[in-house]
């Protein structure tokens, strides 16, 4: 989701930039308000202080006076019952023009402040007054006017120390909001990419705070999800695989069950037929009664034929039929399918010959890869045109022995790649029913090859064909591909 108005980082620069902000001119403004009050407070919290010692003193008050009016900067005045000086301040800093009183606070004890103005001068002053327990009376004077100066000098300074105060806090907001978002920009992101199933993000936060543990929990997070996800998404491709594999089977089934019915219809209709006409007594004569009892049989056992080797195909394909795995010498096994198959050879004027070249030990179930070889061969040999030439030679790769059996002829058409190595499957069809074969041969080479974790294939030559099969060399290897 695409984020929205200000930052984290924006927001808390802004946000304690606002506090902080708020605080100083606050402070600012307080100062502005309450400083001449506080400095006016503190005045005449002192010039009470300075009659209370005064009266403390007693008959060494004079001495204590004249301190005062240089040391503090103010103007004493000193009377007794009769209002006679006992003391007079020297009041170098106050005129000779009349007095006038512009407010008085009187308070509890007697003594009261006033402040005075000159006659026709903005210069004012604090007066302090109050009646001694032996009767004597002080007036203590002070100048407002610096008292006033100092409140606005100091208002100024506390003002450009809250500016520059303020900027610094800026510098420092920024710097610090930019340190503390760092890590939550950091995993806002990789959140973000965790959204989008990326998982190849890490949080690279070394703290041992709380922001330290959500980094390292969303890792956890991140890497929980992504096995997670692989998981599924391996189990839902072996879940469409298996899915595939359920539905090319079942269409192997039809397929299988439409091609076994169509090939089994033409022999059953001819044995009706001919046993029929035998009913009818057709033809009274023997030989053409045995002719029909020939054709009988001759179709039952085509029937017979084709339901043993769909009986083995369905073995095969099914994994009933597991292979029992044996050691055996790859040269004596195809010499020994040679010698079987050669009556077939010299019917059909076809030259085979096997290319000897190393020994190798295969290590296979040797009844099931002689099946292999013979549907092999006699496919060749079915196939075989031109010189009428067929060769086997052996080869090994890594732990798997080849076995190679080229035929010269046509080659495989492109239209029949996909579907050589499948039941009922034959490229010419003509010519394969008047051979008797079913094409069962090549899918039954597939199934038992795949049985013992092996393969099969073909490859078309210049001049024909070669199909192959690989068989396993060594003990223990056998579930290699």
């Amino acid at each position: 989701m695409k984020r929205k108005g200000l930052g984290i980082r924006a927001k808390v620069f802004l946000e304690i930039g606002a506090i902080i902000a708020v605080c100083l001119v606050g402070i600012s403004i307080a100062n502005s308000q309450l400083l001449e009050s506080v400095y006016i407070w503190n005045v005449e919290r002192s010039l009470a202080v300075m009659a209370q010692n005064t009266e403390n003193a007693g008959a060494e008050y004079y001495y204590l006076l004249a301190e005062y009016e240089i040391k503090e900067n103010v103007s004493i005045d000193l009377y007794d019952r009769e209002d006679n000086y006992l003391y007079e301040g020297s009041g170098k800093f106050i005129s000779a023009n009349k007095l006038n009183i512009i407010s008085r606070t009187q308070n509890d004890d007697g003594s009261y402040f006033n402040v005075v103005a000159e006659e026709g001068s903005t210069t004012q002053y604090i007066v302090y007054g109050k009646d001694f327990e032996n009767g004597y009376h002080i007036e203590i004077t002070a100048q407002k006017d610096p008292i006033q100066e100092n409140a606005n000098l100091a208002t100024g300074v506390t003002t450009t120390i809250t500016v520059l105060a303020l900027v610094l806090a800026l510098v420092f907001i920024s710097a610090y909001s930019k340190h503390f978002t760092k890590p939550l920009i950091e995993m806002s992101e990789v959140a973000n990419k965790i959204a989008n199933l990326d998982f190849s993000a890490k949080c690279e936060i070394n703290r041992a705070d709380e922001i330290g543990a959500l980094a390292e929990n969303i890792n956890v997070v991140s890497d929980s999800l992504n096995t997670a996800l692989s998981e599924l998404r391996e189990k839902n491709e072996q879940l469409m695989e298996d899915i595939e594999k359920e539905r090319r089977i079942e269409q192997m089934r039809a397929d299988f069950i439409s091609a076994a019915s169509h090939e089994l219809k033409t022999p059953i209709a001819i044995i009706r037929g001919y046993a029929e006409g035998l009913k009818m007594n057709v033809s009274e004569e023997n030989e053409s009664a045995s002719e029909y009892c020939d054709i009988i049989m001759r179709e039952s056992d085509r029937m017979n034929v084709l339901v043993l080797n769909m009986l083995e195909q369905s073995l095969y394909s099914s994994g009933v039929k597991q292979p029992d795995m044996t050691k055996f010498s790859v040269s004596e096994f195809i010499e020994d399918l040679l010698k079987t198959v050669t009556p077939i050879f010299e019917e059909k004027g076809v030259n085979a010959r096997f290319i000897k070249g190393e020994d190798f030990t295969a290590f296979a179930d040797k009844t099931q890869m002689t099946t292999v070889l013979s549907n092999i061969v006699l496919n060749a040999c079915s196939h075989a045109s031109g010189e009428k030439l067929i060769e086997i030679t052996t080869e090994k790769e890594d732990n798997k022995i080849k076995v190679n059996v080229f035929n010269t002829g046509s080659r495989v058409e492109d239209k029949d790649k996909d579907g050589i190595f499948t039941s009922f499957y034959r490229a010419d069809k003509a010519h394969s029913r008047a051979e008797g074969r079913f094409g069962l041969g090549l899918s039954i080479v597939k199934s038992i090859t795949e049985n013992h974790n092996c393969q099969c294939g073909f490859i078309n030559k210049e001049n024909g064909v070669t199909f192959w099969f690989t068989m396993s060399a060594t003990e223990g290897k056998s579930n290699e591909n």
